[in-house]
């Protein structure tokens, strides 16, 4: 029996995270729409690349209007771009930089669950929320991010809740520190973004609700005994 070629929608596929996951869903046949600020380059001819910047509305827009052209909708979408800032609130801050990480973080993946939800199967579909530790707990440093994704988190449960019933599973995906462009100079032992990208891969598959792989998972566990250590720890990321 041959397997249902599926179609996928990744956000901020240029690197990182994003990148591995479009290798991971193309290398297993699946569709995949790879979106990005810039272009994505990719090799593989089961990946359409699409420029559209999602912090805006024209952006969010663009992908619709490349979804609704595929008759056959879509299977996963799995939000993923986001933008951290080291913001210190005593010093001048730019509140066009605020504006553009609330935008990408928190406000892109909601509004672009909802301008895709029509595309979405009725049955067996899946949204991924890629949201953060900090959402636990604030980093002090990245005071936006902290609150994007926490926001994020809190989305995620809103909306899997509504979707209770309707055959689309929502996932909150949680990376520990990930080998990334955004924790370059920080951190040790950290996954990396192909192992990040497997582990959503396989706990979508699986039907699952969260997907927390490495330290994650053992974060998540502490959080439950010991929440202030845990708020400490997240607190000298």
């Amino acid at each position: 029996m041959t397997q249902k070629r599926k179609t996928i929608v990744i956000t901020g596929a240029s690197r990182g995270i994003g990148a591995a996951l479009v290798n991971a869903y193309a290398a297993q046949g699946d569709e995949v729409i790879a979106v990005a600020r810039s272009r994505p380059k990719t090799s593989w001819p089961n990946v359409q690349p699409l420029a559209a910047d999602l912090a805006t509305d024209a952006g969010i827009a663009r992908l619709a209007e490349v979804v609704a052209a595929r008759s056959q909708g879509i299977d996963t979408l799995i939000n993923n771009a986001g933008i951290q800032n080291q913001i210190t609130l005593t010093e001048p801050v730019d509140p066009a930089t605020i504006d553009a990480e609330i935008a990408l973080n928190l406000s892109s993946p909601i509004k672009l669950t909802l301008a895709l939800m029509p595309f979405l199967h009725t049955q067996g579909s899946t949204v991924v929320n890629v949201t953060s530790l900090v959402a636990l707990h604030p980093k002090p440093s990245a005071p936006v991010y902290s609150a994007t994704k926490a926001g994020l988190a809190s989305f995620t449960r809103a909306l899997r809740h509504q979707m209770s019933g309707k055959g689309i599973t929502v996932v909150e995906a949680i990376p520990p520190l990930v080998a990334t462009d955004m924790t370059a100079g920080r951190g040790r032992g950290k996954l990396t973004p192909e192992d990040m990208a497997a582990a959503i891969v396989a706990g979508v598959a699986a039907g699952a609700t969260r997907v927390a792989p490495g330290k994650s998972k053992l974060v998540l566990r502490l959080n439950r005994l010991l929440p202030g250590l845990v708020a400490g720890i997240l607190a000298r990321e």
